[in-house]
């Protein structure tokens, strides 16, 4: 009888993990090749149905890449209508051999959950997005009594900052503490890989690229973490000085540079060209009359050399910049490492959008990131993208 009744259990045992199984949803991954060469493009295109065949409104699907000197690098892009895909460039840095792609699906869509801990009985906040591209978009969020709120299904690619201030009185400063959802560990709704490699595979490598890798659910456990708030003023510089901090690389950092802050001139938009603009305003740079069309520009008897936004160009091209694209313009007197000869040289970097003085005063910001672009370079030295 005791053996009667344990058959009986089993069976029901089974019957309930094969419905289970059943039931639950899958993944395919596409790929439009799985051999490819440095500087090729790799397209990637993942389905989702559950296990009724529904296909997921909105989700949000991991990928861990791995290869076999065990670097790893993490992307998400937006599942919308149950696929997502993207292409990856795989530069020539990258070591040859095996890639494995892991997918796994979180049913999460981008979203915040906030306390607004100094709330009272404010009723809402504004929230504000701004994104490196230097576009944003502004809601009104609802404040429950406990200062608790969400934010829900904000799309947006990479980083980009968030901002909120008191709706009736935007000078009362904020206590905010924030979780983004895409940050906390999930279990996810389901999980598959595939194979690729970059250069040329031995004959048994390539009879394997065909097959699915097998992967767990673990290997997308994340702890959930809350975000601090971060500074993005600073009374001690000025906007200038910020974007230069930020974008400028480490090779047009100098401690002889001159720093001119277009940005921060309200008649700069005034002049005709960046030439005319300079005129005087740096001290040993000459710019004859005929600068703007023939390069006429000298630093103590030697040519200048141009870049725009790093890149090297032309005394023409610099000179048909719109004076309303310009942020700053950094001049280096020679010789400077940049120049050939051992010239000067003169760089302008052009507005970016998304600097902190976009954002409303007395505001409590944070850095909040969203989703992989959909055309991405490879980097195995990311751990997350």
């Amino acid at each position: 009888m005791k053996s009667m009744l344990l058959s009986l259990l089993t069976c029901l045992l089974l019957a309930v993990t094969l419905q289970a199984q059943q039931a639950k949803g899958r993944l395919d991954i596409q790929l439009h090749k799985n051999i490819l060469q440095p500087g090729d493009s790799l397209s990637v295109r993942v389905d989702y149905k559950d296990g009724g065949g529904q296909k997921a409104s909105l989700a949000t699907l991991e990928l861990i890449i791995e290869n076999e000197q065990g670097l790893r690098t993490r992307l998400r892009w937006p599942l919308i209508n149950g696929q997502a895909s993207g292409a990856l460039y795989l530069p020539d840095s990258l070591p040859r051999g095996k890639y494995i792609l892991l997918a796994g699906l979180q049913q999460r869509f981008f979203e915040v959950i906030g306390k607004v801990q100094n709330a009272g009985n404010s009723g809402s906040i504004q929230a504000l997005l701004l994104t490196k591209t230097g576009d944003w978009d502004e809601q009104e969020v609802p404040v429950a009594p406990d200062g608790t709120f969400a934010i829900r299904n904000w799309l947006f690619e990479d980083n980009a900052l968030m901002a909120f201030s008191a709706t009736k009185n935007p000078n009362k400063p904020l206590d905010i503490l924030i979780r983004t959802q895409l940050d906390s560990s999930s279990t996810p709704l389901a999980v598959a890989g595939r194979a690729f490699y970059i250069g040329n595979p031995p004959a048994t490598v390539r009879s394997t690229l065909h097959q699915p890798v097998e992967t767990t659910e673990a290997v997308f456990a994340d702890r959930g973490r809350v975000l601090p708030a971060v500074v993005v003023r600073s009374t001690a510089k000025s906007p200038a000085q910020q974007f230069n901090e930020k974008n400028v690389s480490s090779l047009f950092r100098s401690g002889d540079e001159r720093l001119v802050s277009v940005m921060d001139d309200p008649s700069a938009p005034g002049f005709p060209n960046i030439f005319a603009y300079l005129q005087g305003r740096v001290a040993g740079l000459q710019i004859e009359p005929a600068g703007a069309n023939d390069g006429m520009v000298r630093w103590r008897g030697s040519p200048v050399t141009f870049f725009m936004d790093e890149v090297r160009t032309s005394a023409q091209q610099v000179a048909g910049i719109p004076m309303t694209d310009i942020a700053i313009v950094k001049a280096y007197p020679p010789p400077f490492v940049g120049a050939p000869g051992g010239g000067g040289g003169i760089a302008i970097y052009t507005r970016r959008g998304g600097e902190a003085s976009s954002l409303p005063p007395n505001s409590q910001v944070f850095k909040v990131r969203g989703y992989t672009p959909s055309a991405t370079v490879l980097n195995m030295n990311k751990l997350s993208m």
